[in-house]
């Protein structure tokens, strides 16, 4: 299936499910070409500059750089397809960010440009057993992918939070092994989260990993599971979604460099 063409979306509603999240429903304007379970996947967010009114979308043409929209690229954590809506979670941990800052003043009526999504991002599900680690920035795709795990699954979850008052109730299976972890600061290098996965009991046969979140510990996790466990890279999502030090503009730039090298 194409991806649909950017669209203009409008604020539906917010809630804050956390202290440092919030939801954020979108909708407005024909839905009916929007793929249904798409959940995990990635979209952009077309954020209005500050004074603008009116949102350029895609491909920009002549629009100049300075009247283009600020985009950052988001996971698509639920489409409800009957009532025409999407929601998207973002982490509120500072409000320095476009995105961030756009989602703290969100108001039922405020409009948004949205492009994608595009593939899911799930793991396999046939698989013996599952590992999941990550930060709030990789909380919606994660609680994506555990909503869908078989009633009789087995494994881990390891999953960096602001605060103790930042858990979910996710629909875990009694047989994954859950540890939140309490990092008040994702600035610094989250060397604990790399420390829990290593330290975890491997289980029989062969997992599949989902991994993700800040760049640093993202790499030290993958690393980890290729080099001494062996895992089957068929079976390993590990993806940075930002590094410490960079906005998602120079983040981006050095992910494509890393790739090419």
């Amino acid at each position: 299936m194409p991806r649909p063409a950017p669209r203009i979306l409008e604020v539906l509603r917010t809630e804050n499910l956390t202290p440092n999240m919030k939801r954020v429903v979108l909708g407005g304007g024909d839905l009916s070409d929007f793929p249904e379970n798409h959940e995990s996947a990635n979209f952009k967010l077309l954020i209005p500059r500050e004074g603008q009114t009116d949102i350029a979308l895609p491909p920009y043409g002549d629009t100049p750089p300075e009247h283009r929209p600020v985009v950052r690229t988001y996971t698509l954590r639920h489409f409800d397809k009957t009532r025409g809506e999407i929601f998207v979670d973002f982490m509120m941990h500072a409000d320095h960010g476009p995105a961030s800052h756009w989602a703290a003043h969100a108001r039922p009526g405020d409009r948004i440009g949205f492009a994608g999504p595009g593939a899911p991002k799930f793991v396999d599900f046939d698989a013996a057993w599952f590992l999941f680690a990550g930060d709030m920035s990789a909380l919606p795709a994660i609680s994506a992918n555990i909503e869908r795990l078989p009633a009789g699954a087995q494994g881990y979850a390891v999953l960096d939070i602001l605060s103790p008052a930042d858990q979910q109730p996710l629909p875990f299976p009694t047989g994954l092994e859950v540890h939140w972890r309490v990092n008040p600061d994702p600035e610094q290098p989250a060397l604990g989260l790399v420390d829990k996965v290593m330290s975890l009991p491997w289980l029989t046969g062969s997992p599949a990993v989902w991994v993700a979140g800040e760049s640093g510990a993202v790499r030290a996790i993958r690393r980890y599971l290729v080099q001494e466990r062996r895992v089957d890279r068929r079976r390993l999502y590990a993806s940075g979604y930002w590094q410490i030090g960079l906005t998602e503009d120079t983040h981006q730039v050095a992910k494509r460099q890393e790739k090419a090298e």
